[in-house]
C-alpha cells in the first residue's frame, strides 16, 4: 500500500462495533496499515494516538478470532477412525 501520510482515515471512521462485517484478513490488513503509518513517525500526535487506539482494538479482535479458530480446531476429535466435530462454547 502507498504511504498514507496525511491521508490516514480517522480511527472513528474505520472502527465498528465488534468487527461486524469485517473478516480476520480485513482487520489484519488494516492493522498492518496502521503499524506502517505509526512507524513512519510523521503523524500529528492526536492522529497517532487515534490510530494507536484503533490498532489496539483491531489487535484484540484478531486475537479473539484466532482463539475462536483454535477452539474449533481443538473441538475436532478423532473418534472411531474418523474426525468428528464436537460442540464447544465461544466467548
Amino acid at each position: 500500500m502507498a504511504k498514507r501520510t496525511g491521508q490516514v482515515e480517522d480511527a472513528k471512521d474505520k472502527t465498528d462495533a465488534g468487527g461486524e462485517g469485517t473478516t480476520f484478513e480485513m482487520d489484519l490488513k488494516r492493522l498492518e496499515e496502521i503499524v506502517r503509518a505509526l512507524e513512519a513517525g510523521d503523524l500529528p500526535l492526536e492522529k497517532a494516538l487515534a490510530l494507536y487506539e484503533e490498532g489496539r482494538g483491531l489487535s484484540k479482535r484478531c486475537e479473539r478470532r484466532l482463539d475462536q479458530a483454535d477452539a474449533r480446531i481443538e473441538a475436532l476429535q478423532e473418534k472411531d477412525g474418523r474426525v468428528e466435530k464436537t460442540k464447544f462454547e465461544t466467548g
